[in-house]
């Protein structure tokens, strides 16, 4: 269970300081996001506060305006290592992940609905831990009644969304480290590692095929985590006779990373062959083609032109949208986070409009906190099928065979793609299935069913 101590955006000592580079919102009132940041990063062994996180971060590039950019935390904080961003409000909240990052001693900054209103009422927490299949949490806001002490149960307090934490958590930040207090991670290095085996004569090499594996002392999402391990680590199977298990979900490995350390990885996760270095080098990354933004708040409106009005409205866009500016970046930079400022920009589905620069944030390190505005405003329906993929580097194929001739490029997490063929829908997150995708550069090809799920 990872341990830090309580702190509360609404404190006296701090809750008047501007937050941020914004004139107007204060610690008090849009801090919970720099809160639950700075207990995450105590709980790592850094000795911060609101304020003086708040003004680290100030110099360091890590607010657009009043948001908070989460991937700059490490910047400032030695020991913390940022994994990334997952926005859920459209599908379930990943609970497995979750529980594996809190088994592991890894705490989870979520976001919740802290209002009964229509829409969603951005607020986030830390959930450090399980009690009786419930999340325990620190409310960075304190409410009359809360002590340092007193047990907090994420869905006793926020089930706006829903009460099945499915629903009720509509966001994600992962962080990781080696927390100061002990906890499962502070010695699963030692402990968590399963006994040595003999390396067998005739075993056979699988490649990981997704950037920060997980390499664990059990065949099981709950066990202990050791490490991670990075895209195309090599590994050597314990198992001679398994080698029909590698790619096939819902499988486990039992294997020796290239450090000498044994433990176990998902099999889904692997593959018989390794993309060479020269090809993949040749092989683009999304966002060589332009600079890509996504929304800060669900509801977004993508407009034909920059007049609000009814009649210039295309439709509303989640949060977390990849949208690519169709303008001289030098031009758009300016813009973003700037009010009254627009943007002009394609959504993966084709369509050209304007969005509000003051809504968007760049698409690789998302800027999060609370939201303005539009918080009742909710995406149009949409008859496109738009896919996100749900690990890093997944990879885009000209064809549906894995092979280092095939990759035509690797996307980040949260890559959207667009479904070329509706009738493939059925396939979306099943194993051994292919899609024909576009993704947001216009790139047509191939993806793994089973690395995407649907916005």
């Amino acid at each position: 269970m990872f341990e830090t101590d309580a702190l509360y955006q609404n404190d006296p000592k701090w809750k008047d300081v501007k937050l941020g580079h914004d004139n107007k919102e204060t610690i008090g009132t849009w801090g919970c996001l720099l809160t639950s940041l700075t207990m995450v990063a105590n709980g790592f062994g850094n000795n911060e506060t609101p304020e003086s996180l708040n003004q680290k971060l100030k110099q360091s590039g890590g607010f657009q305006g009043a948001l908070v950019i989460p991937a700059t935390l490490p910047s400032v904080c030695p020991g913390v290592v940022y994994k990334g961003y997952q926005p859920c409000e459209n599908n379930p909240a990943p609970l497995a992940q979750i529980d594996a990052a809190l088994a592991a001693g890894m705490p989870v900054i979520a976001q919740v609905d802290w209002s009964p209103k229509a829409g969603l009422q951005t607020h986030w927490v830390v959930i450090y831990g399980k009690e009786d299949d419930r999340y325990l949490m620190k409310d960075p806001y304190r409410y009359r009644g809360d002590a340092p002490d007193k047990k907090l149960y994420l869905t006793d307090r926020y089930k706006h969304m829903g009460n099945d934490p499915s629903q009720a958590i509509t966001g994600t930040v992962w962080f990781e480290g080696n927390p100061s207090r002990g906890g499962a991670a502070a010695v699963v290095n030692v402990a968590a590692k399963p006994e040595k085996v003999a390396v067998p004569e005739n075993t056979f090499t699988a490649f990981g095929t997704a950037d920060g594996l997980a390499f664990r002392g059990s065949p099981s999402i709950a066990g202990a985590l050791i490490t991670r391990l990075p895209l195309h680590v090599e590994l050597t199977s314990l198992e001679p006779d398994a080698q029909n298990r590698v790619g096939v979900m819902n499988q486990w490995l039992h294997v020796q990373e290239p450090g000498g350390d044994q433990g176990y990885v998902a099999a889904w996760y692997l593959s018989n062959t390794k993309e060479e270095e020269e090809e993949k080098a040749a092989a683009p990354q999304t966002g060589d083609k332009g600079l890509i933004v996504r929304p800060t708040t669900g509801g977004l409106a993508f407009r034909t032109t920059t007049q609000v009005a009814p009649h210039t409205l295309i439709k509303r866009l989640p949060m977390g949208a990849s949208l690519v500016v169709q303008e001289p970046i030098a031009q758009a930079k300016t813009k973003i986070g700037v009010r009254g400022k627009w943007l002009k920009v394609k959504d993966v589905t084709g369509q050209v409009g304007y969005v509000a620069g003051w809504y968007v944030t760049p698409g690789g390190e998302p800027a999060l906190g609370v939201r303005q505005d539009q918080k009742s405003a909710t995406p149009t329906d949409d008859v496109d099928i738009v896919l996100r993929t749900t690990t890093e580097g997944v990879a885009l194929r000209n064809q549906t065979v894995v092979a280092p001739n095939t990759l035509i490029k690797r996307m980040p997490n949260a890559s959207e793609l667009l479904l070329l063929d509706a009738a493939e829908k059925s396939k979306i997150g099943v194993n051994g299935q292919w899609l024909r995708v576009k993704d947001i550069e216009d790139d047509e090809g191939y993806v793994a069913a089973w690395y995407v799920t649907q916005r």
